[in-house]
């Protein structure tokens, strides 16, 4: 028999959530939970470790989502400026247009 066997063991569980609130009454959850079975003498260390596991997992997790988040602002931003950037083309054809026209009527 080996001295792990001999050993009492316990579970140690950890979990870390975070909460984002995006406005308007609206959140979005992030949540990771760990267990593992380690020697009673083990146990300070691991839920230590499992929790540090934990907060960078969820942390990650909100980075990612408010990078995602930024990057469809980003696009909205740039869409809006290529609408604005078409209509005063589009209305600088226009001009162009009725010039050409004004111009063909004077000539006659």
């Amino acid at each position: 028999m080996n001295s792990k066997s001999k050993q009492k063991m316990c579970e140690v569980a950890r979990s870390f959530s975070y909460k984002l609130n995006l406005g308007n009454y609206q959140t979005c959850d992030f949540f990771c939970s760990q267990k593992a079975e380690v020697p009673e003498n083990e146990a300070i260390k691991k839920s230590e470790d499992l929790y540090n596991f934990c907060k960078s997992e969820v942390i990650k997790s909100v980075n990612e989502y408010l990078s995602q988040k930024v990057n469809v602002e980003e696009l909205r931003r740039l869409g809006d400026e290529w609408t604005k950037r078409y209509n005063q083309l589009s209305q600088l054809s226009k001009l162009k247009e009725e010039e050409l026209e004004a111009k063909k009527l004077t000539e006659k």
